[in-house]
């Protein structure tokens, strides 16, 4: 079985949760299928970068092209695509990519502090970007590759990745933006000088208003606020986070 073939696999496995996690007439209990649409997804772009890079040379699939055994994490992929065969990612694509990456991996490893239902948000923006990466870059169009079962899916999808706002937390807004509160809940602490603290969540500030979400990145109560919100709480004086003489959000800033 070739790369891409197996990256169309994982493809159609990733859609059938996308199915049961989504359709309203299963159980609730079936939106814990959303973790496992989004990792079946991240593996499918991953072969398709692979596939992407053994095209242009069957070595640079491998992490020591000297001693060809164990091959590139989908992060050297990204990087080799860029920077060897000179596939031009825009920064929006970067960013929805090294988020997915992220939560991946939490899902995988640790388990997220994520409501399951955010998760639809990045699982449409992220099959836009396969969507679009592989008709550029594969010359054909992905529908071509998904199985008629499927197809019911696919275009649900596609009306979803259409609309440029999203609900989140029952508040209309960018879709890009409720990617970055989703990736923002990996982070829980802010690091000044070798010490932690802890960050803030929406509804625990010292002088919190009891509004149901952020007035300015419109997180829910009992999450984290979108890295950069004006609203954040410093949790080592109190003042907002960014801006204040402590520093935390530039420090982390210049971390990233």
């Amino acid at each position: 079985m070739s790369l891409r073939e197996n990256a169309y696999d994982f493809l159609h496995n990733s859609l059938y949760f996308y199915h049961l996690a989504s359709d309203q007439e299963y159980p609730e209990d079936y939106k814990r299928f959303w973790k496992f649409a989004l990792v079946d997804l991240v593996q499918s772009i991953e072969l398709i970068f692979k596939e992407l890079l053994i095209r242009e040379n069957e070595f640079l699939i491998y992490e020591n092209i000297d001693k060809p055994k164990h091959t590139v994490s989908i992060t050297t992929g990204l990087n080799r695509l860029k920077n060897i065969v000179r596939i031009n990612f825009e920064d929006k694509d970067e960013l929805i990519l090294k988020q997915a990456i992220n939560l991946r991996n939490e899902i995988i490893h640790f388990g997220i502090e994520l409501d399951l239902k955010e998760l639809s948000t990045i699982y449409t923006v992220l099959f836009e970007f396969l969507y679009s990466f592989h008709y550029r870059y594969l010359d054909e169009e992905l529908h071509e590759n998904i199985h008629e079962e499927y197809w019911e899916e696919e275009a649900t999808l596609i009306e979803q990745f259409k609309n440029e706002l999203v609900i989140y937390g029952g508040v209309e807004i960018s879709k890009d933006y409720a990617i970055e509160i989703a990736e923002s809940q990996l982070f829980t602490n802010f690091t000044s000088r070798g010490k932690e603290y802890k960050r803030i969540k929406f509804g625990d500030e010292y002088n919190w208003f009891k509004q149901t979400n952020c007035g300015d990145c419109a997180v829910k109560q009992g999450y984290f606020h979108a890295l950069g919100c004006d609203l954040e709480e410093c949790p080592k004086c109190g003042e907002r986070v960014v801006g204040c003489d402590c520093n935390l959000f530039e420090e982390f800033n210049d971390e990233e």
